[in-house]
């Protein structure tokens, strides 16, 4: 069995653990690859300190984390140097104001992904359809992720090139209808979307999380989980064809 971590915040986690032992127990366990968002210019800098194989990056400035430091010129010398898979997590969110703000680095980020032929992780929290008339004039791969959106909203982004990651965020009795239209769509993979921030009290190894929010996928849906890894890998060999 493999598994990928399709969204997750490996050098975030990387200041409070020593990540060596926890990727190598989760390979073990069967999650081979790492998908991990950056957000800050030492996140840049602890990825390419310490390549991976397991691990591709993406970065992107996010539309509502303050701590959020990149600007337009770092992403693109990441474009440049082919060090980045994607340019990610970037997008609305209703959490933050600043719309006009959001808007306009949305569009820049877009135009770069466009330039440099790079998908796009998505980050959708409100604002779906002004999000969506946006991004339908970019025909590029997107990866939207933990959208826990309504499902009108999904109906509305999956018209876009685009796989969605099934999170913790919607397994719940009150999301049924949307990961039941997320399954019946078929392009999905899963996420732990770990942080620093996210770790449980004792909690030894959060990567091997993912194990758990496919079981769960499984319990809710009545799908097991050979089916779901299966569809799983189908949906990662066509975003990450190379790995």
């Amino acid at each position: 069995m493999k598994l990928i971590d399709a969204h997750c915040h490996l050098a975030n986690l990387a200041e409070t653990f020593d990540l060596s032992p926890l990727l190598d127990e989760a390979e073990a366990k069967g999650i081979t690859r790492f998908i991990s968002a950056v957000l800050r210019k030492s996140e840049i800098a602890w990825h390419l300190q310490h390549p991976d194989p397991r691990i591709l990056f993406s970065a992107g400035i996010h539309p509502n984390f303050d701590a959020c430091d990149l600007s337009i010129t770092d992403i693109k010398e990441l474009c440049e140097a082919k060090s980045i898979w994607a340019i990610g997590e970037i997008g609305l969110d209703n959490g933050n104001p600043e719309i006009a703000v959001q808007r306009k680095e949305l569009i820049q980020q877009l135009d770069l992904a466009a330039d440099y032929r790079l998908p796009v992780v998505l980050h959708i929290v409100g604002h779906h359809e002004e999000a969506y008339k946006t991004l339908k004039q970019y025909p590029l791969p997107y990866l939207v992720h933990g959208y826990a959106g309504s499902t009108e909203g999904f109906t509305q982004l999956k018209r876009l090139n685009a796989i969605f990651t099934i999170s913790s965020r919607i397994l719940k009795e009150d999301k049924i209808a949307l990961l039941t239209a997320m399954l019946n769509h078929q392009r999905f993979l899963f996420e732990t979307d770990i942080t620093q921030y996210y770790v449980h009290p004792d909690e030894q190894n959060p990567l091997l999380r993912l194990l758990d929010v496919i079981q769960q996928c499984s319990a809710l849906s009545g799908i097991s989980v050979d089916n779901l890894v299966a569809m799983q890998s189908l949906n990662a060999r066509k975003l990450f064809p190379s790995s």
